[in-house]
């Protein structure tokens, strides 16, 4: 399939990834999309939740919704966030060939559905956690996604009886400051940017850099009218098929 980016963009961007010595990845919702999930943030997605659950992911997934309607938030959560299934794609495949060459340095995941299985990235930042971990908030009692996946209702702490809750930054709550500043300097010290989406529910992770540092930013989106100041390039084209063609 034909590239709809310029050539002599692809040219460029393709060369400066052969010259770089350390390039940083941000797994946003586009590489989720590839592999088969969808955008809860998408109005589609918005407008459906709130037929069929009276409140929006947005309000569903924050922390006082947990709190207040535990019920209601595993009710969504199983249905629609634990069913999600995230396969590799291509563009994967190309990441690990930028590792093997030594050009990879770290991948910042915002997704919180972790890594596809079969991909193993050798320093991986999870800004917003993971939900194959989960722990009871009394005894903190670890459990893996097939606990929660298995539970009738909402997923009781086998020793406390208390709910058990997902390894995952809920909406309302601080990034871990360590993470963010890991995950900061990873992309300060980066040649090139790779950012793969728009970050899911908002969030944003700032990529000023020393003007001094000749750094390239590229932001993959599908939104063909979306624009960014703060990046050289945006690329409308899905990143499984681009990003194997430069590398």
């Amino acid at each position: 399939m034909k590239l709809e980016t310029d050539e002599k963009v692809i040219n460029y961007i393709r060369k400066r990834i052969t010259d770089a010595g350390n390039i940083v990845a941000v797994l946003g919702i586009e590489m989720l999309t590839e592999g088969g999930g969808y955008d809860l943030d998408s109005n589609e997605e918005t407008y459906r939740a709130e037929e069929l659950y009276g409140y929006t992911p947005e309000d569903m997934l924050s922390t006082s919704f947990f709190n207040a309607k535990v019920e209601r938030f595993y009710r969504f959560y199983k249905n629609e966030i634990l069913t999600m299934e995230v396969n590799a794609t291509p563009a994967y495949d190309a990441l690990l060939r930028l590792q093997a060459q030594g050009k990879l340095s770290a991948v910042i995941s915002q997704n919180f559905h972790g890594i596809p299985q079969g991909i193993h990235f050798r320093n991986v930042i999870e800004l917003n956690g993971n939900m194959n971990s989960n722990k009871c908030s009394r005894c903190n009692k670890v459990f893996d996604i097939q606990y929660m996946k298995n539970a009738s209702g909402i997923p009781l702490c086998d020793n406390c009886k208390t709910a058990v809750r997902p390894n995952i930054r809920l909406i309302g709550e601080r990034c871990d400051a360590k993470i963010m500043t890991e995950a900061a300097n990873a992309c300060e010290a980066a040649e090139v940017l790779l950012i793969m989406g728009k970050n899911m529910y908002h969030d944003r992770i700032e990529y000023n850099t020393d003007p001094k540092h000749k750094q390239l930013k590229i932001l993959f989106s599908k939104e063909k009218h979306l624009t960014d100041r703060r990046v050289d390039f945006v690329i409308h084209d899905e990143i499984q098929l681009f990003l194997p063609a430069i590398v």
